[in-house]
């Protein structure tokens, strides 16, 4: 719990634009965009990343119609390991809380995670605070690329 409190304290503490907190491969994370040299995915997860990169890259920041997609594509995706898929759950949870500039976006964001988590709980597959270790993870894996 100490680690995400420091890691939601240091995102408030520097402007979001002028973060790179990298969470995965090459493209993964806020403002970690394939590195200088844009770096190839290393797998399908940072693969999706980058096409959310690209997207928000030419709809600009906070594009909802970007994130929706990227949400779409991190739950359809049959992933490789359960690593993998842990991550990328993550990821998708973390997209559908971080505010898009449309508000109707954001609702769809926000209805297709609380309907998500909601049938986990419900279901008995998952535990309600499920949600929070997750972001704990990426936190860790922030820590551990050296933000």
């Amino acid at each position: 719990m100490k680690l995400i409190a420091a890691f939601v304290l240091s995102l408030l503490a520097t402007p979001l634009m002028a973060q790179s907190i990298p969470v995965h491969g090459n493209w993964c994370g806020i403002g970690h965009s394939g590195g200088p040299f844009a770096a190839p995915p290393t797998d399908p997860l940072d693969a999706a990343c980058m096409r959310h990169d690209i997207c928000t890259g030419q709809q600009g920041r906070f594009s909802c119609g970007c994130d929706i997609g990227f949400m779409q594509e991190l739950r359809n995706t049959p992933w490789p390991n359960p690593g993998i898929q842990a991550k990328a759950r993550a990821i998708y949870d973390s997209i559908a809380v971080i505010p898009c500039r449309n508000p109707d976006g954001q609702a769809v964001k926000m209805d297709m995670f609380m309907g998500d988590w909601s049938r986990e709980v419900l279901s008995g597959r998952e535990a309600p605070w499920e949600v929070l270790r997750r972001w704990g993870l990426l936190g860790q894996d922030a820590v551990n690329y050296g933000f």
